[in-house]
């Protein structure tokens, strides 16, 4: 992919990224962590550029991993619905089998019975 130059303004400083990155999900992501630096400035009082960076980069960081937290909670979530899904259609899928068996059976017996009445008309055909 091709990289391209974005110019960003981060905490009062202006940066020029290469990035392959579309400039307006770059954009998105300076205005993101330029308000967090802000706001982690205010809130902690902060002075120095290089502390405020370092916190919001934790904060960033915390963020990340409670998302990927979370992301691996929902994948084994999801997994143990698909396993009990495909548990319960084997189930379904065993009982129509029997089912189909049980038919089957039926069927075959109503068959030999056709087969014994028509061995008997047939029979009682070829004594007339």
């Amino acid at each position: 992919m091709e990289k391209a130059s974005v110019s960003v303004k981060i905490y009062n400083s202006t940066y020029a990224l290469t990035t392959s990155a579309s400039e307006e999900q770059v954009l998105k992501i300076a205005a993101e962590v330029d308000r967090r630096m802000q706001e982690l400035a205010e809130s902690k009082k902060l002075l120095q550029t290089d502390k405020i960076a370092i916190w919001t980069a934790l904060d960033l960081a915390a963020d990340r991993l409670e998302l990927q937290e979370k992301c691996a909670a929902m994948e084994q979530e999801l997994q143990q619905k698909c396993a009990a899904a495909e548990q319960k259609m084997q189930e379904k899928y065993a009982a129509l089998e029997q089912e189909m068996q049980q038919r089957n059976a039926v069927l075959a017996e109503e068959l030999q019975s056709l087969q014994a009445r028509y061995d008997r008309l047939l029979a009682a055909v070829r004594e007339r």
